[in-house]
Order: C-alpha cells, then structure tokens, then sequence
C-alpha cells in the first residue's frame, strides 16, 4: 500500500524500528509454538534450560509488542501533526486564487478528517508485521518437522494471499468513491452552517438542502462505504476460508496422502491454529489500511492541487517599512474565472498610490474594484503588467516582501482573537477598544480579545482596530463603512482617515458612500474593469484633486 511508502519516506527510521519490533514479537511467538511443541513430544520433566528459553521467549514477545505498539503510538501522532503541516503550508504557499478554486470544504475535510483516518490505522501495521513474521517462522518450523506440511500450508498462504487481492481492488474503488462523496457533503454541512438564518427563514430551502442533497450525499456516502468495509470483510474471509480449508486438508486428507505420525499432525496442526488465530488479528486491520490508504492518496492530490499553480516564495525576514513615496501599477491586468467558465478581466490600467493621501476606489458592483484591491496588496499577481515601488519592479520572489507594506479589511475578512506583534500593542488596543466602544464588551487577556462574538459591525470595528496595530504604511479598506451605523461610519471618514494620512500612511478606500467622496484626496471609478473618467462634474473634480506635495501631512 502507499501508505508503507509514505512512512518509508517520512519517518523511516521509527517506522523501521516499530517493524522490525513487529516481526521479533511475531518471530519470537512462533518460536515460542515451538518450545510448546517440544515440551508436549517430551514425556520426561522439562530441562531447566527449555524452561528458561520459554519465559524467555515470552518476555520477548510481550517487550516487542508494547515496544512494536508505543513506537507506532508516537509515530502516528507525529505522522497527524506532519501532514497536517504540509497541507498548512502548501495552503500558505499556494497563490490565493488556486486556494479559491479549490475551496475550504475540500482543504478542511483533508485536514480534520483524511489525517485521522491515517493516524488511526497506524497501530495495526505491527500487527500486520507481527503476523507476516509469525507465519513465516511457521513455515520454516512446518518445513523443519514435514516438509509436505509446509508446502501444503506455502500453497494455502499464496492462495489465501491472491484471494484477498482479487476482492481488495474494489474495495478500494468504492472507499475512493465514498471519500469523493465526503467532500460534498462538508460543502453542505457548512451551507447549513453558515446559512443557517436563511434555511430556518424559507422551509423550501431548508428541505432541499437538509432532506435532499444532503440526505441524498450522505446516503451515496454510506453506500460506498458500506460496499468497500464489506468488500475488505469479504477478501478477509476468502483468506480466512483457505486457511480453515487447509486445516481440514491437514487433518482429514493428508494423512492419508503422506506418512504422516499422530505427533507430526499434532504438532502441525497446533501451528497452524495459532497461525490463523495471528492471521484473523491481521485481518481485522485491513479495512482500517484500505481507508487510510484511500485517505493518503486523498492528501496527496490537495497537495498536488496546491502546487499546481507553483508556490509562493515565503521565506525571508519581514522587510522594513522603508521611505518609498509611491506605488505604481502600469499596465496591470487580472482575469478573474467565473465557476461556468465565464470571465471577468481587470484591466489593463494604471494607477498611483502615494503615501500621505487617500484614494477612494468606487464603482458598481462587480466593476473589479475588491479585484484591484487583492492585486494592488500583491494577493493576486498582475498577468500582464507589473507592480512597481519608486520604480522598483515587484518580482515574483519579493512578492511576499511586498504584502507587508498593507494591512487590509476585506469584507471577507477573518477575525483573529490574537492581537498582532508589536511595541506597546496591548495599550494601543485599550486605545482602540475604547475609540470603537468595543471596551464595555471586549478585554484583553494578555495578547488575546476575550471574545469575538460580537455583531458583524462590531467584528468590522475589530478588524480595524487590528489593521490599525499592525502599522502597515498602506491601508486597504474594502467597503468598511458598509454596516456601520453613522456615528462609526462618520468616525471613519472623517477622524480616522484623516489621522491615517496625517502620519504618512497612504490609505485605499472601496466605497459606496458617495456622501464621503470630499474626503478623498484623489478618487477613481471603476466600470466593468477600467478605470473610467466621470461625467459627474463633482466626481470629476475630486477625481483629478491631488494634492502636490503627497507626503506633506494634514493640517
């Protein structure tokens, strides 16, 4: 299975401790078949030699097994907190718009369930090593007391082993099938989630939603996992079939085929009772490794996925602030893909941002202008054109560098209850807290907020007041204003923008709020993608109002 290869390549040298555990636990309990056997044959007292070989033996047995399990306990955990980093990584690394297109249901049903799955079927794979081994020394034991008995039970094995393989194929088909349905019906538990107002509000939805699609998925989902459990069940009974059918051929038809003495068969068919018992604990795993199996390769091609599109250069320190005046676009486009194959391009166009002013951006809905925001801020690479700071290009290895020249609210934004790192953070927050009245429902314990749920205006003010600790010098507000009440909303415009552009920051506005258009130093409007010069005589002059000197602070 590509989980043997998977720990082989990961975390080989435990791996091959807690195997080679395996088969001296597995060794060690055939042998000590075999010290029984010969302590039975004998008539006479036992040596003390024989005596101490067998408690030696099953010492052995019992510190490789617990040292077999305790190696795969750790492995495991570790093989859980390995994955989980890979895929938290490739995540980070991967461009913004192949992380879309995949979406969170996939990303998250890999990470809290496919890791588990694995990490689960980890402590059968000493068993499975324990139980080759035991079989193995068997037949070697088999070949040392009848050399027919061996072969008869080598043939059973190798039939045994072909009949598991002709049923483990579709199993593993249908477990594939039932892990395809899983990440649909993740998609559906967070549409009930997160839509849960709107289904309580229209019982039409909410019985197309809750009693069809997701009764219908869950119910493909139980069918292909009832018939690949089953299949597994299946292919270990066939195995388990052969081996009973052996151990009726060793007591009813091979004596009579070969010489064989009343101790001979006693001995052998002792062995091979103990090997079927070891081989029905094998057994038991194999539907657990099918799943895990499935659940690996499942990782593997989101981590494919991910890196389709290249990764990200993330590495390096932070960079510093600097004194750069102006950030260019020239040229920039951005073709954003529809989910029917539909296309919206941003761009080409050119545009400014200059520290010290604020720009607001507006437009209808759907002209690009939360697309322009995600390419200004570099979370989106231009495709044709290019990103330049005082003249000097934005390349794709400085890219990563370049972000951390923003601090941005989206209106997808996500609200972190940590505060960012910085001097004095903590009493800047209190500031904030208090500025936003957010203080009479939010405390700091340490450098976490003791709650985030709050209303979805008091989650923005949040938001902000985190944009506001990071110190970014440009600021990206994404319709911010846009469920706040007018005391906040006039607060924003006009005290903290203001203070914003007082302090040298360059500040980007998106905006509806055409009552706010003065507010701006210079202000663009978006139709469809590009930038477009207003018929408005008022938007026009606001449109052109640069100030000449950008970095001169407010009065």
């Amino acid at each position: 299975m590509g989980l043997f290869g998977y720990l082989l390549r990961s975390a080989r040298g435990p791996f091959l401790l807690a195997v080679a555990a395996g088969v001296v636990s597995g060794g060690t309990g055939a042998a000590f078949i075999a010290v029984v056997n010969a302590a039975l044959a004998d008539d006479r007292a036992a040596p003390a030699g024989q005596v101490w070989t067998y408690v030696g033996l099953c010492l052995a047995t019992l510190a490789t097994r617990f040292a077999a399990q305790s190696l795969l306990f750790r492995l495991s955990q570790g093989v859980i907190a390995g994955l989980r980093r890979r895929l938290v990584d490739a995540v980070l690394a991967a461009p913004l718009r192949r992380v879309e297109q995949l979406g969170t249901p996939r990303l998250y049903s890999a990470l809290s369930d496919d890791v588990v799955v694995i990490a689960d079927a980890l402590p059968g794979l000493p068993a499975i090593c324990s139980g080759a081994a035991f079989v193995l020394v068997s037949l070697v034991y088999l070949a040392v007391i009848s050399p027919v008995v061996a072969l008869t039970a080598l043939a059973a094995a190798v039939l045994g082993v072909l009949a598991f393989r002709l049923f483990s194929g579709r199993g593993l088909a249908a477990l594939g099938a039932a892990r395809a349905e899983q990440d649909r019906l993740f998609e559906l538990f967070r549409s009930v989630t997160d839509g849960l107002k709107e289904l309580k509000l229209d019982r039409g939805r909410r019985e197309q939603v809750a009693g069809g699609e997701l009764d219908d998925t869950a119910a493909a989902y139980r069918r292909h996992s009832v018939r690949g459990l089953s299949v597994f069940e299946g292919a270990a009974g066939a195995g388990q079939a052969v081996l009973f059918g052996f151990v009726g051929v060793l007591l009813f038809l091979l004596p009579g085929w070969a010489d064989l003495s009343a101790e001979t068969l006693s001995a052998s068919v002792l062995v091979v009772l103990f090997a079927v018992a070891s081989l029905q604990g094998v057994l038991t795993w194999l539907p657990g490794l099918g799943r895990a199996s499935v659940a690996l390769a499942t990782i593997e091609r989101r981590l494919a996925d991910l890196e389709a599109a290249g990764r990200e250069e993330l590495a390096g320190p932070a960079p510093e602030p600097g004194d750069w005046r102006r950030i260019e676009l020239r040229g920039v486009a951005h073709v954003y893909p529809g989910p029917t194959g539909e296309q919206f391009e941003l761009g080409p166009l050119d545009l400014d941002v200059r520290r010290g002013e604020t720009l607001f951006v507006v437009g209808g809905n759907g002209s690009g202008k939360t697309t322009l925001a995600k390419v200004l801020t570099g979370l989106y690479p231009p495709e044709r054109g290019g990103i330049r700071v005082d003249g000097v290009p934005v390349t794709d290895a400085g890219r990563d560098a370049y972000r951390q020249l923003f601090a941005a609210v989206f209106t997808d934004f996500h609200l972190f209850d940590r505060l960012p790192a910085g001097p004095d953070v903590a009493d800047r927050a209190r500031h904030y807290l208090a500025r936003l009245q957010l203080d009479h429902k939010v405390r700091l314990d340490g450098d976490r907020l003791s709650t985030t749920a709050l209303s979805h205006g008091q989650r923005k003010r949040l938001a902000l007041l985190s944009a506001y600790l990071q110190d970014r010098p440009c600021y990206v507000f994404d319709e911010w204003a846009a469920d706040q009440d007018p005391v906040f909303r006039d607060l924003f415009y006009r005290e903290l923008l203001p203070e914003l552009t007082a302090r040298d920051k360059a500040v980007v506005v998106i905006s509806h709020d055409d009552r706010y258009f003065a507010v701006a130093d210079r202000l663009v409007r978006l139709d469809y993608g590009q930038i477009r010069t207003d018929p408005d005589p008022v938007l026009a002059g606001q449109a052109v109002a640069a100030r000449p000197e950008p970095g001169r602070s407010r009065p």
